[in-house]
């Protein structure tokens, strides 16, 4: 390429720009060159060299708006800075480069070569979280040095000098080992996300299924932790608007809470880390209890049965033998009497077999599938007021007789953390993994999760990250492979066993054991009825009859 100038360029240059070419190589990198004052930068006489690449040359003193939304990421920045004013350019290029903080970028300074105003610049660089930079003082000598920076553990200059023999290393993914340094963590403290501990020797620990993600993926980048504990006044204050304001000044490196990333701006996307998992709010429902003994005789024989089956004797026993006799057929006495056994017979054992198996598997209460079935019935949703006013005005307009609403918390979480099926809670698909993992030690589920009955389905949820936090591609990449390896899912079902080691949580079977029992007079209730009812009209018949046949003998003796 360089060999197509109409010029003859110092070799320094030529050295220089051999240097950066083979990261231009592809023809799609987008070439960014940057002067805000319009300098007579040395690389603006080689841009015809790269015509194959598209380029764009800013000379605005103002930052290049919207470049993230044009163009994509594959683009080298080349930028000319004056010494008196490189803060405020240095400024601008950090806002066109909004999004973008792993592009490449290599400053030209018009200054005198200095290491203190070097260090100076990359130390700003840092500060706005570009970690790609490579500057270099124009105008030279005989040789060209060029300076870089080493961010972790802790900020060191880097002067190399540029030789074709022996190109330096630049432009080396400085997150791939961090060193030790120290990434500034600040969990909201509430199970299952984070909670605190002590272990049996006595030392302060975090756990919690969030806990574990950012640990491990600070393991991944040779980094250890440095925790935030909060401040706020949990009860007054969300969690997520408190920690938004430290991750967006500097404060703190990540949030660990998981909101629901559902905002009508699209800038408050910027706020969070690549989804790592979808939560969804419902509502967990008591389990369908079974159906009373009682009850239970009324499937065996309900009236529409009696009814077909009263139907049928008639049609047996009266009607079809005056048919046989009207056709002339002769039938013994004895086949029907056994006809009328058989049937009895049947109808015997098929009400047993049913009455048998309904007993040993009794069938649940009508399932609650929707909010009008929820309205139906005697069973109200336990719920915090707050969160209640954050649903549709129509919803709560037409449910809020559903709802059974508390302003205390720990009333809510006392009722659901003890299993009171008196009542419905609402909570999300996170918590309920846990709520899940606690059940499977029951000796039946009491509670189940309804996705008929959700006020938000799944909604994406990632941790709070600084919007241009030079973490964030790294954090992305681990997150799809922990998700590939189902991690996040074991590490929330593992929450509930480390708030049991914590002793927030016990292993202990909160459903009620079913205790089998002998059949009462009082589950005989319908039969009883039944048999009442019948005997009471078989003597009104036949007392009937005995007043015909003795009025007719009394008029007769008359």
């Amino acid at each position: 390429m360089l060999s197509n100038l109409s010029f003859s360029p110092a070799p320094e240059l030529v050295d220089l720009y051999g240097l950066v070419l083979p990261f231009l190589i592809p023809t799609e990198t987008t070439m960014f060159y940057f002067n805000p004052t319009a300098q007579n930068c040395s690389w603006e006489s080689l841009q015809r060299t790269l015509p194959q690449n598209p380029q764009i040359i800013w000379h605005r003193e103002e930052a290049y708006p919207e470049l993230y939304k044009r163009h994509s990421s594959n683009v080298f920045a080349m930028a000319c800075l004056e010494r008196t004013s490189f803060e405020w350019q240095l400024k601008l290029l950090a806002t066109s480069l909004t999004r973008f903080r792993s592009v490449r970028v290599l400053i030209e300074v018009q200054a005198k070569e200095s290491s203190f105003l070097a260090s100076q610049i990359l130390q700003l660089c840092l500060q706005h979280s570009m970690l790609n930079v490579v500057l270099y003082f124009q105008p030279w000598n005989r040789t060209i040095n060029i300076y870089n920076y080493q961010a972790f553990p802790y900020f060191t200059l880097v002067k190399q000098r540029l030789m074709g023999i022996s190109p330096p290393r630049i432009f080396t993914n400085q997150l791939k080992d961090l060193m030790g340094y120290k990434l500034r963590v600040q969990p909201d403290l509430s199970p299952p996300n984070s909670f605190p501990y002590r272990n049996s020797q006595g030392d302060y620990r975090i756990a919690g299924f969030l806990w574990e993600i950012i640990e491990h993926f600070s393991e991944s980048l040779g980094a250890g932790i440095q925790v935030l504990y909060p401040t706020w006044p949990k009860a007054k204050v969300a969690a997520t608007e408190y920690m938004l304001e430290f991750t967006r000044n500097g404060s703190s490196d990540f949030g660990l809470t998981t909101t629901m990333i559902i905002f009508k701006h699209e800038e408050r996307y910027r706020d969070y880390s690549y989804p790592m998992f979808y939560t969804s709010w419902c509502t967990m429902l008591p389990v369908e209890k079974p159906l009373s003994t009682r009850t239970l005789f009324n499937h065996v024989l309900s009236p529409g049965s009696a009814l077909l089956l009263t139907l049928g004797s008639i049609l047996c026993f009266l009607v079809i033998p005056h048919i046989i006799k009207y056709l002339g057929i002769t039938c013994r006495g004895s086949i029907m009497g056994m006809a009328a056994r058989i049937f009895a017979l049947v109808m015997l054992c098929a009400s047993s077999a049913q009455l048998l198996s309904l007993l040993i598997s009794p069938p649940l209460h009508n399932r609650i599938e929707s909010f009008d079935d929820l309205l139906a019935s005697d069973l109200k949703i336990f719920g915090m007021r707050s969160e209640f006013y954050f649903l549709d005005g129509d919803f709560r307009a037409k449910y809020a007789a559903a709802f059974h609403l508390t302003d205390n918390p720990n009333e809510l979480y006392d009722n659901r953390n003890y299993f009171n099926t008196s009542w419905a809670y609402t909570i999300t698909s996170v918590k309920w993994t846990v709520i899940d993992a606690q059940q499977r030690h029951f000796a039946h589920p009491v509670f189940r999760f309804s996705e008929d009955l959700c006020f938000n389905w799944a909604s994406p949820c990632g941790l709070l990250i600084a919007p241009e936090s030079f973490y964030r591609d790294s954090l992305q990449q681990f997150t799809l492979r922990i998700e590939q390896a189902g991690l996040v899912n074991h590490w929330m079902t593992r929450s509930f066993y480390d708030m049991v080691k914590a002793g927030r949580m016990t292993i202990k079977d909160y459903s009620l054991t079913t205790v089998l029992s002998p059949l009462r007079i009082q589950d005989l209730r319908m039969w009883w009825s039944n048999f009442v009812v019948g005997l009471g009209t078989s003597s009104v018949v036949f007392t009937i009859e005995l007043l015909l046949f003795y009025t007719n003998v009394f008029l007769n003796s008359l």
